[in-house]
């Protein structure tokens, strides 16, 4: 198992980080990886200026452009209801850390990763008092003040929060989350026997239980692995973002771009970090001439996608 602290996190020119010294010059890079909140999607919560155009000029030049992001089924189909540019990144796309694939065109979320069943009502037969699981379609509460607090977390309408006190809309379901409020709450001992991560949030006191393993940049060079029959996809993957939970993925990817205003862990695991817009950096990029690590630099030990970034404190 694995516990963590996390962040809320809401790189034309651009510098590569001091720390990053033996660099190539690779084969025409493939795919294009993006992360959401930050990176795709400005501080307000819309597409950064630009990004239609960006991702469709990335298509034209032979990559395909995806999305990967810590949000739920239920937060995502909101904001791609919203913002239609998102529809540009090609489908599945790779939601709660890479865990579950959502086909819009087909109307499916399908889970890769979950965590044990059942833990969501075993924490609260155990009296955790205020939690929210999600499932694949659903976000289920225990109490409203659960749901309440999910919704301002997560910028989401209240009304997106199922209710239940007995948890019985998530009975059955695979569950890719659980959120617990209550920075006092201690639920390691309930959890000596089940194999998961665990992630303290600090921006509301609380922590979040994901599958053991959780990571983005093992979940896209598996998705790599199956959807493209790519097994060494991340060696021709170029991947943006911004937070703690990006770092892995731009550690491991063949270009690691953190975006302006990235926080420190993610830009101390890029290439690259820009000093201007997203967009005007894509409008630039030549998947031809990108440059990035070595490949001997690019993995964790044993070749694991993995490097353990996204678990370093600031």
């Amino acid at each position: 198992m694995r516990h963590t602290d996390e962040t809320f996190t809401t790189c034309a020119a651009a510098t590569p980080p001091e720390n990053r010294t033996q660099y190539t010059e690779h084969g025409p890079l493939r795919y294009a990886a993006f992360d959401l909140d930050g990176t795709a999607l400005d501080e307000r919560g819309h597409p950064v200026n630009g990004l239609d155009e960006a991702l469709r000029r990335l298509r034209a030049r032979g990559m395909r452009p995806l999305l990967i992001t810590g949000r739920s089924a239920v937060s995502f189909r909101r904001t791609a209801a919203a913002h239609m540019a998102l529809t540009t990144f090609e489908e599945p796309w790779l939601l709660s850390h890479g865990n579950a694939l959502m086909d819009h065109a087909a109307g499916t979320v399908t889970v890769r990763r979950a965590l044990p069943s059942g833990l969501a009502a075993r924490l609260v037969q155990a009296g955790v008092p205020d939690l929210v699981v999600e499932t694949a379609g659903l976000l289920v509460a225990h109490t409203r003040r659960a749901a309440l607090a999910y919704a301002l977390a997560y910028a989401l309408p209240r009304s997106a929060v199922q209710l239940a006190p007995d948890l019985a809309l998530a009975t059955g379901e695979p569950e890719l989350s659980v959120t617990v409020f209550g920075a006092g709450v201690e639920i390691a001992r309930h959890l000596t026997d089940i194999r998961h991560d665990l992630n303290h949030v600090a921006a509301f006191g609380g922590c979040v239980l994901r599958p053991e393993g959780t990571c983005k940049a093992t979940a896209l060079a598996e998705h790599l692995t199956a959807h493209y029959d790519d097994p060494d996809g991340l060696s021709a993957t170029a991947a943006f973002g911004d937070a703690r939970n990006d770092a892995c993925l731009l550690h491991s990817a063949a270009l690691g771009v953190a975006v302006q205003g990235a926080d420190a862990i993610a830009v101390r695991h890029c290439d690259v970090h820009l000093d201007v817009p997203l967009a005007d950096h894509l409008a630039g990029f030549d998947p031809s001439r990108a440059v990035g690590r070595s490949g001997d630099t690019r993995r964790a030990a044993g070749g694991r996608p993995c490097s353990g970034a996204h678990d370093e404190r600031p």
